[in-house]
């Protein structure tokens, strides 16, 4: 066999471990639920997300994402934002993309979220849009590339 020979003869099933890794058996309780106890595995949805912040600085979402206050103009005939103002300039929008609502934690009332989002087509570019229904405000989620 080679110089191979110690990889091809390796058996990475521990003694004892069911090759069903999703389903419980008398020896072993299921894989998932060992991953979930580790300390070093975290679950998006038990990320704290922070308050949005202005530009610039860090939203406690690991430096990465950032959410700012804007205003917005709401077209309540169409029930979709008309313009929202960012830096000072107010963009119109020209289209909604899509659109979809967010609802995080419900049961922690300290970290629930309940947001609308709208995906806007304004001055060429895309721009994510939610209004967040706990703290009755407006906010800048993204700017798709």
């Amino acid at each position: 066999m080679g110089r191979n020979r110690a990889i091809r003869s390796f058996d990475p099933r521990k003694t004892g471990q069911p090759l069903d890794l999703f389903t419980a058996t008398d020896t072993r309780t299921p894989v998932i639920i060992e991953l979930l106890r580790c300390p070093w595995i975290v679950r998006g949805s038990d990320l704290e997300h922070g308050d949005p912040s202005p530009a610039g600085t860090d939203s406690g979402l690991g430096g990465k994402r950032r959410e700012w206050g804007i205003e917005v103009v709401w077209d309540g005939e169409r029930a979709a934002p008309r313009s929202f103002l960012l830096d000072g300039r107010r963009y119109p929008v020209d289209a909604v993309v899509q659109t979809w609502a967010i609802e995080r934690a419900w049961w922690d009332l300290r970290r629930r979220t309940s947001r609308r989002c709208f995906r806007v087509l304004a001055r060429g570019g895309l721009y994510d849009l939610a209004y967040d229904r706990i703290a009755n405000r407006w906010l800048l989620t993204g700017i798709v590339d």
